[in-house]
Parts: C-alpha cells; sequence; structure tokens
C-alpha cells in the first residue's frame, strides 16, 4: 500500500455552540489541512496521484477568510471539519484519512475506519 499526503492552510474563524468557554466567542485560526490518499496500485507513470491535482482539489474545498459558521450548517469543530473535508475529497480520490489542525499543536484526524 502506498500513500501520498499533502496540505494546504486557510485562516477562518468560527465560534462553537454549546462549549460553556471562550470557545463559544468568534475566534480564528490559521488551519492547515492534511489529506492522505492510498492505493495498492500505481497510476502510471508511477504514483498514487499527481500532488499537484490533488492540493489544488484540496484548495478548492477549503473556505478561506469565511466564517465557518456561515458556511456549514454543522458545528465547526476541528472534528466535524475533518469528516467534512473527507466526505468532499473521497468523491475523488481514495482518502485514508483526513487531519486538521488548529493550531501547531492542536489537530483531529478523521477515517472512515
Amino acid at each position: 500500500m502506498w500513500a501520498v499526503r499533502v496540505s494546504k492552510s486557510f485562516s477562518a474563524a468560527h465560534f462553537i455552540s454549546g462549549k460553556e468557554s471562550k470557545c463559544e466567542n468568534m475566534h480564528g485560526h490559521n488551519y492547515r489541512v492534511e489529506v492522505t490518499v492510498g492505493s495498492k496500485d500505481l497510476q502510471p507513470p508511477g504514483m498514487v496521484v499527481d500532488f499537484v491535482e490533488l492540493r489544488s482539489r484540496l484548495e478548492s474545498i477549503l473556505p478561506d477568510h469565511r466564517l465557518l459558521n456561515e458556511v456549514y450548517n454543522f458545528n465547526p469543530t476541528a472534528e466535524n471539519l475533518a469528516r467534512h473535508f473527507y466526505n468532499e475529497m473521497a468523491k475523488f480520490y481514495p482518502v485514508l484519512k483526513i487531519t486538521v489542525w488548529e493550531n501547531e499543536d492542536c489537530c483531529a484526524e478523521y477515517s472512515p475506519d
């Protein structure tokens, strides 16, 4: 099994409803989203997927400089964002997992298994 991974950053604001803490206040993050794609077979000329194509697709689904609560109909936690980005990318690639970093120390991962 081969696995390839690309990442892309975006900046956005959000607030977490139902969490009685400072996270209920609007605040922002410089997110980094990593997508890991896997395959047991390589496509010609010997790759799982072209890095440029994969990064471009990832970039196309990221809501840069937006208020995430206005973009999505779910509470935009890192965990929910990871699942959402997984579902979007899995329409095009055999995604193994998505990792959403809110900062350099905290991330959430989602994979279907």
